[in-house]
């Protein structure tokens, strides 16, 4: 799995290579790299400093139906055994994470009058159909946002429109099973109050945010997750943690 981490810079615009010193062509930019350049890590780099028991369990489920799957080989050492399973698993994953971009690009697309393939309307028309029956107006798609009085930045999926309240929006892609409800992970939260504060500022109210969830298991379900003023709140208060430790962790602070 990826470990690189996004930066961007003042204006928000994203810096996530820089040019190498020798060769040519350009390399992922280090924190190293953000201390010269005064670069802003994305929220997703600042929650990367948090556990994710909820993540952590899909990946332990991966690797077990892996397994499962896939019994030993005669005279297969363990550790071969264990090693070709894991390496399967995340393949696996790798492939999910390849699905869930080509899915956020294809929404993206459509949300911009673009043409959509045909093989990814699966996953597009119900997640249209269950913005409309939620009531759900989008207004400003894969915003990029910087928040210089905290230190950090990121780009949204969207700013929507919820019952009269303007909040964020953001998509996720994941497996789900028949009859099992879409829980939010521990950190997903956070990440819509941090783009929240970001976009509207510290005096906005923080009244409305969303996560909508498209199943790369069961095409065509869609689930969409609210959060309230007081849900919001506390996951603004969790980033701030979090921010603070990474912050005190990396010894970085971008400069206002």
């Amino acid at each position: 799995m990826s470990k690189s981490q996004h930066w961007y810079d003042r204006d928000g615009n994203a810096v996530f290579e820089v040019p190498k010193a020798k060769g040519g062509g350009t390399r992922p930019t280090t924190i190293a790299d953000a201390r010269k350049l005064n670069l802003y890590p994305s929220v997703t780099t600042v929650l990367s400093v948090l556990a994710k028991p909820s993540l952590d369990d899909w990946k332990l489920q991966q690797v077990a139906e892996r397994a499962y799957s896939n019994p030993p080989q005669d005279g297969e050492e363990p550790s071969s055994y264990s090693r070709r399973i894991i390496d399967g698993a995340f393949e696996q994953v790798g492939e999910a994470a390849d699905l869930g971009t080509r899915i956020h690009a294809a929404i993206e697309a459509h949300f911009k009058g673009e043409p959509v393939p045909d093989e990814m309307q699966v996953y597009v028309r119900p997640v249209v159909g269950a913005l409309e029956r939620t009531g759900i107006k989008l207004l400003q798609h894969e915003l990029r946002l910087v928040n210089e009085s905290e230190g950090y930045a990121g780009t949204t999926d969207a700013v929507m429109v919820l019952a009269g309240q303007q909040g964020i929006l953001d998509f996720k892609s994941r497996k789900t099973k028949p009859g099992v409800l879409c829980e939010p992970w521990e950190t997903e939260p956070m990440q819509i109050a941090a783009y929240t504060r970001a976009k509207f500022g510290p005096d906005h109210y923080m009244t409305v945010g969303a996560n909508v969830y498209i199943s790369t298991t069961e095409p065509g379900r869609v689930e969409i997750v609210t959060y309230d003023d007081g849900q919001l709140h506390k996951a603004w208060y969790a980033f701030q943690a979090a921010n603070s430790l990474w912050q005190y962790l990396k010894k970085y602070r971008p400069s206002k």
